[in-house]
């Protein structure tokens, strides 16, 4: 399964998602979709989406990078039937009190405002803050209440299809041990960034973008790159 098109025909022959069926869960139409089970597409914006539908992990499905599935994958596709079954959505503002499994987290205005300790003072971002569940924050190997976890806009097109610019992304700051192929906020010579890395020498790192046409893998030393934290969580409008 060396193409996008060999892995998508793949899981949804797993999921036992038609053409159509795929097209109504994301948003698109079907020909869109018919274009990317031939080839005719080598990519799309909504990757992430039809990975979500599709229960496959989104990085696998674009790059064939990984395993389709996770060891915890035994949810159902998302479908007309079923999306939103699950999870029950609440609607909240920042008047609305937490709940007790709750804590609220800095959303910064730019990862410029990063610090390599996890520490933000009110003049370095806008105010707003998301929420995440305690029990979220555990199952991570985040501090339950939330003083090692920072938010920001990730910007440009470096890191798409699978973080377009203006995703939202969660880092923990505590969490600064490199495991090959995750996704870390990065600090090299104070030029922040968000980046794939790889270990390639005792100390050498390989720093790799999603949209590799555009942005080339990067050799550096290891003692040149501080780690600011690992991108453990992603929200993408569309």
């Amino acid at each position: 399964m060396k193409t996008f098109s060999d892995r998508l025909n793949y899981a949804m022959q797993k999921a036992g998602l038609s053409q159509a069926e795929l097209a109504h869960a994301v948003g698109v139409s079907q020909p869109s979709i018919w274009k990317l089970t031939t080839g005719a597409s080598q990519s799309s914006r909504r990757s992430f989406e039809i990975a979500q539908a599709l229960n496959v992990d989104p990085v696998w499905l674009t790059t064939g990078v990984g395993e389709p599935y996770q060891a915890d994958s035994n949810k159902k596709p998302i479908t007309e039937s079923n999306v939103g079954s699950e999870i029950p959505i609440k609607t909240w503002d920042s008047t609305t009190p937490l709940d007790d499994d709750e804590v609220e987290v800095p959303f910064l205005k730019d990862i410029e405002f990063a610090c390599g300790d996890g520490a933000c003072s009110e003049a370095d971002y806008n105010g707003f803050k998301l929420r995440f569940s305690k029990s979220t924050l555990r199952r991570i190997g985040a501090k339950s209440d939330g003083s090692d976890i920072l938010c920001f806009p990730a910007r440009g097109n470096s890191m798409e299809p699978i973080l377009p610019d203006g995703s939202t992304v969660g880092i923990i700051t505590s969490d600064k041990r490199i495991d090959d192929g995750k996704i870390y906020a990065i600090n090299q010579d104070g030029w922040k960034r968000i980046k794939l890395l790889y270990r390639t020498g005792p100390d050498l790192l390989t720093i790799k973008s999603y949209n590799t046409d555009e942005y080339p893998d990067e050799a550096a030393p290891l003692s040149s790159v501080e780690i600011i934290g690992r991108v453990f969580w992603w929200s993408v409008m569309v």
